[in-house]
């Protein structure tokens, strides 16, 4: 077995191996851990290459961390070594702070590296923590998350901060939503809510037809919330609802396309909406179709049909010439040369 090793080994030597080839077999193959490691000295390995191997053979941990401390380390790669490395860990802490970690490392601390957790949190306190660093905080660390939300409360943040929180870590989400309320946030975001957060979708619901909600915000429940879909449609035929309207249910909302499909015919269908119909709800196209051209169409209006719904192309340029052919023999039999 050893001599087919080194046959191999040669082999390997001879085509050219990459510094991740080495790599790989100094991790995996201790026989020749040794002989690899002088080639890839030979080579000039990355701190990347230093910092896999420090993480994966421990053996050799003396020999490349001198190596490594040569070297300009990255913040990434002292991050890296101080979450896999314990060994390591506190002499790479101390490096990793006199270089000024950024907030995304001592996140990643924060949450892997349990003895670390505190000290890596009181330095991203200081640190001006984003919204969205307080936010990973708040869903990854439970030990921080009641801190990590006290911080995030005192600089009002944004609806889709709330939101997520609301989705992701129930534990905030009452104290999200109440945030919500307490700032007196538009029908919009309580549709936002209902919309993401089926826990809250009741009383967010609730909450909103109370505040008169706006014709897409009741469109945007109707498409996405099933449950409230009736509900959200009766409320908008109450209220009136304008043909835009009807057209998008009847385009995005099957269980509801017929009753709309009615209602607009009720109402009172222009071309413009059997344009959109045909173009949009293969379902309706035919049904639309013959109602459009009972309905003296202009060439603006089929020219839409020619370009924008290829199937009915040849129906729409035959009825375009009829139609011109027609008001031209009428034109020559009643103002022609007798």
């Amino acid at each position: 077995m050893e001599e087919k090793i080194q046959i191999l080994w040669q082999s390997l030597k001879e085509k050219g191996a990459t510094n991740s080839e080495f790599c790989e077999l100094i991790k995996n193959i201790p026989e020749l851990r040794e002989e690899a490691w002088q080639e890839l000295k030979k080579k000039n390995p990355s701190n990347n290459d230093l910092r896999f191997l420090i993480e994966h053979v421990p053996s050799m941990l003396t020999v490349l961390w001198t190596e490594l401390k040569k070297r300009n380390i990255s913040n990434y790669e002292l991050k890296n070594i101080i979450e896999y490395v314990e060994p390591l860990r506190k002499e790479a802490w101390k490096l990793l702070q006199k270089q000024k970690p950024t907030n995304f490392e001592l996140r990643d601390i924060a949450r892997y590296v349990d003895v670390l957790r505190h000290d890596a949190w009181k330095i991203l306190r200081k640190n001006n923590p984003s919204e969205n660093d307080l936010l990973y905080i708040i869903k990854f660390v439970e030990s921080l998350r009641h801190d990590a939300w006290k911080s995030l409360s005192k600089i009002k943040p944004d609806i889709s901060s709330l939101i997520y929180i609301m989705k992701y870590v129930p534990e905030l989400r009452k104290d999200a939503w109440l945030m919500v309320i307490k700032l007196k946030k538009s029908s919009e975001v309580v549709a936002k809510v209902i919309k993401e957060v089926p826990e809250l979708r009741e009383e967010a619901w609730n909450r909103l037809i109370k505040q008169d909600p706006d014709t897409d915000n009741l469109c945007m429940i109707m498409k996405n919330v099933p449950e409230l879909r009736e509900e959200a449609w009766k409320k908008l035929c109450d209220r009136g609802c304008m043909n835009v309207d009807l057209r998008f249910i009847i385009k995005n909302i099957e269980e509801l396309r017929d009753v709309a499909w009615k209602k607009l015919l009720e109402q009172g269908a222009s071309n413009d909406d059997y344009c959109f119909i045909i173009k949009d709800v293969k379902g309706l196209r035919v049904q639309a179709w013959e109602r459009f051209i009972k309905n003296n169409p202009t060439n603006e209006e089929i020219d839409f049909i020619i370009k924008y719904i290829p199937t009915m192309k040849e129906y729409a340029q035959k009825f375009k010439n009829e139609d011109k052919n027609s008001i031209l023999k009428e034109i020559i039999k009643n103002y022609g040369q007798q």
